[in-house]
């Protein structure tokens, strides 16, 4: 038999170029030590080890922990027992799985990525299911326990720096999405609700039987119990238009007599008037909501519109305020800017500051100290009380201080004060058939 001893020899050779190519390849990778570091790091960041994550990480910013460990701070005394609770639970739930497939890696480059899965409770929707039913920390607490899980897909990348794996993320990017939780908690909060056997009745403030004849504001009462009257009301409130939203309070805190939901000029810049500058004719509708979104009243009114204008007033003297409240009731002009307070008793103002305010004590403390009273504001560039414009209106209770309790009727500009006359008027209510004051204002 004739032997080929050419084809043995370039068989033998290709078999030995094969081996030597696949041993630098074999040789090249380092997977076994990828994995273990990417194995400590997932466990550092679901363990929230802030100096573990941070020794794991390459050329990392001299600051890094500093700031991680400020970001996963659930300090109770600066932050609430209630958020600590939402994080340390939620943190709880904190779970990672790597993908030992997706490994690449090449020492002779210096560069290694794996894919690792964090995974963590569904917390935004176990709380917003909680919240529909009206439950507490507690139960959100028990809900995040139970809820499905969401998960953030992630490829870690590292670089090889002296024979050591380490992740390249200088500024733990990575980390931040995984702890993103700890920004979220900050929006959650539980209000108990509020029983609706502390109302005593609801009622629209000054109508005719819900019924407003040219208004500038229209005000939905709750009138609390004995009991609910000692009570601090956290609530919100919606005005509707002919069934059309119009309005969002903010949340209000209030207590007392009178549980006050407001709309008018004064509160909403949108507001829609007719030609006299009254609100619109229409059927207007106030829902008003505990903060765990219960209802606490619902009530329709009427607005109509007679077409009358409005006639401003002539102008008083500042001290002569109608005896309805008191012949001696001390009575002045505040300013906020020159330091002079009580002192500031002309009613002169300057452009730069933005407050104008009438300030009357209360003389009856025990029968007046929650009475509300309304009042509206003129402006006149001329001086002129004819040809003064409405521009504000508000209805206001008296504020308690040390030596009593006081009305304060603001004006407010933030721009600075316009040049000219300011009219304050007020009366208690809006229909002006007794004027408690008639009073101006100079600004120059």
């Amino acid at each position: 038999m004739k032997v080929d001893f050419k084809k043995l020899t370039a068989s033998a050779l290709s078999v030995a170029m094969l081996a030597s190519l696949g041993g630098c390849a074999m040789f090249d990778k380092d997977d076994e030590a990828v994995l273990k570091v990417a194995e400590d790091y997932a466990t550092a960041v679901t363990k929230i080890k802030t100096g573990d994550i941070v020794e794991l990480l390459a050329d990392p910013d001299d600051d890094l922990q500093e700031n991680i460990e400020q970001f996963v701070d659930v300090d109770a005394d600066l932050y609430g027992d209630d958020y600590a609770a939402i994080c340390n639970a939620i943190a709880g739930t904190l779970e990672y799985s790597i993908d030992e497939e997706s490994v690449e890696s090449s020492k002779k480059k210096g560069e290694a990525s794996v894919d690792i899965t964090f995974s963590i409770a569904d917390y935004q929707a176990a709380y917003d299911e909680v919240t529909a039913d009206g439950g507490d920390l507690d139960a959100f607490i028990d809900a995040i326990g139970d809820a499905d899980k969401t998960e953030i897909e992630q490829t870690i990348e590292f670089v090889l720096e002296d024979d050591t794996w380490l992740v390249d993320d200088s500024e733990a990017e990575n980390v931040n999405e995984v702890y993103q939780f700890y920004l979220d908690a900050f929006d959650y909060s539980f209000a108990a609700a509020i029983s609706t056997d502390l109302i005593d009745s609801v009622e629209w403030y000054y109508s005719d039987n819900g019924v407003y004849t040219d208004v500038y504001t229209i005000e939905l009462d709750i009138i609390p119990t004995t009991e609910g009257q000692e009570v601090e009301w956290q609530f919100t409130y919606e005005y509707y238009l002919d069934g059309q939203l119009i309005y969002t309070s903010d949340e209000c805190t209030d207590q007392g007599y009178w549980i006050e939901s407001y709309y008018g000029t004064g509160y909403d810049a949108a507001a829609q008037l007719d030609d006299n500058g009254y609100l619109i004719a229409g059927n207007y509708e106030c829902i008003v909501y505990d903060l765990a979104g219960n209802v606490l009243a619902d009530e329709t009114c009427t607005v109509v519109n007679s077409g009358a204008g409005t006639t401003v007033v002539p102008q008083g003297d500042p001290g002569d305020i109608d005896v309805i409240w008191s012949d001696g009731i001390d009575d002045y002009w505040y300013s906020y800017s020159d330091g002079s307070g009580y002192a500031m008793g002309t009613g002169d103002y300057t452009t730069d500051e933005t407050t104008i305010e009438y300030t009357c004590q209360v003389y009856d403390e025990a029968n007046l100290a929650y009475f509300p009273v309304y009042y509206e504001v003129y402006y006149s560039a001329t001086g002129d009380a004819n040809d003064a414009e409405f521009i504000y209106s508000a209805t206001i209770t008296p504020s308690e201080y040390t030596n009593g309790y006081f009305y304060e009727f603001q004006y407010v500009e933030n721009d600075g004060l316009d040049e000219g006359s300011y009219f304050f008027i007020g009366a208690p209510d809006e229909s002006g058939s007794v004027i408690l004051f008639n009073v101006e204002a100079t600004v120059s």
